[in-house]
Formats: C-alpha cells, sequence, structure tokens
C-alpha cells in the first residue's frame, strides 16, 4: 500500500510538472513578414524573422545562416494546394553570429527562404517558421540543430507570399 502511494504520488508530481512546462509562458516569440509578399517567378523571396524575448531573463539568440538564412529555425512552406513546397539543397558559406536579448529586446534574422524552396510555380505560399526552446547546456552544436529538437517551440505568425508567372506585371509597375 505503501508502494502504492507512492508510485502515485510521483505519478502525480510528473503530471505536475510537466502540464506547468506546457502552460508557462514562452520565453520568445517570433514574429515574420515578407520583404515582398507578391514576387515574379525566379525573384528573390526574403523572409524577416524578429525574435523578441518575452522572459524576465537574457536568452540566446545566436544566428547560424547557411544558404543564406538562419538555420535556428525550422521553415514550413506550403503551396495553395497545402502541399509542401519542394526543398533546394545549397550549400553556401557557413557564419555565426552570437547574440543574446535581455528582457523585451528583438533580433532580427531570417534571410533569403527562396534559396532552400523552390518558388518556381505561379501561385500563393504560405510561410511560417518555429524555433525551439533549448534548455540550459542543451543547446546542440550547429550540425546537429534539426536532431533532437525539444518538445517545446515556438511558431511564427503565419504569413503568404504570391508568385507571379514572369510576363505579369507586379501592382507597383501597373
Amino acid at each position: 500500500m505503501r508502494i502504492a502511494l507512492l508510485r502515485f504520488g510521483w505519478l502525480m508530481l510528473g503530471i505536475t510538472v510537466a502540464a506547468h512546462a506546457k502552460t508557462s509562458t514562452p520565453p520568445f516569440s517570433i514574429t515574420i513578414n515578407a520583404e515582398t509578399p507578391m514576387v515574379k517567378v525566379g525573384g528573390l523571396v526574403i523572409l524577416d524573422v524578429t525574435m523578441t524575448n518575452t522572459s524576465d531573463h537574457e536568452i540566446d539568440c545566436t544566428l547560424y545562416f547557411l544558404d543564406s538564412i538562419d538555420q535556428n529555425y525550422r521553415y514550413q512552406v506550403f503551396f495553395e494546394d497545402g502541399k509542401p513546397a519542394t526543398k533546394v539543397l545549397r550549400k553556401t558559406g557557413f557564419n555565426t553570429y552570437a547574440c543574446i536579448l535581455k528582457p523585451e529586446e528583438s533580433s532580427k534574422s531570417g534571410g533569403v527562404i527562396s534559396q532552400i524552396f523552390d518558388f518556381r510555380r505561379p501561385g500563393k505560399y504560405t510561410i511560417h517558421v518555429s524555433r525551439p526552446v533549448w534548455g540550459d547546456d542543451q543547446r546542440p552544436d550547429t550540425w546537429q540543430l534539426h536532431e533532437n529538437i525539444p518538445e517545446i517551440e515556438i511558431k511564427s505568425n503565419t504569413i503568404t507570399v504570391t508568385v507571379l508567372p514572369a510576363e505579369d506585371l507586379l501592382p507597383a509597375q501597373k
């Protein structure tokens, strides 16, 4: 009986800790927008990503650029039919920029998302990003950023980018 009560107590403690972890305030928020929400086929789709510290302590916002875009984020791009956009495999220069955000500070990153996804098909694309919440001393080496991702990820807003056929005029050109 005593062992059963002890096990029940540990189970309830585990459930309480897990529930608190899932409902606690996220340490940061992510907002995205496209520099140009309408481009012609073959044009650059540039994504601006703003990470804002919403916690009461400093957080890491180090930037890892590969393929002209910050690899700390998981990018998801879908064509208007709901299918994921095709990934493009390129390996351009790699750069790291250390960054620490104090409470209420923001950091901007992002990059050329058309370097990692194929936007050659005219139509509407929806884009959102997410970034894992790494615990203290949990952050992986740069080549492992998308392996063993923690359970908690912060998601951005969703935006739409329209890709026009090459012969169409952009609204500013009409």
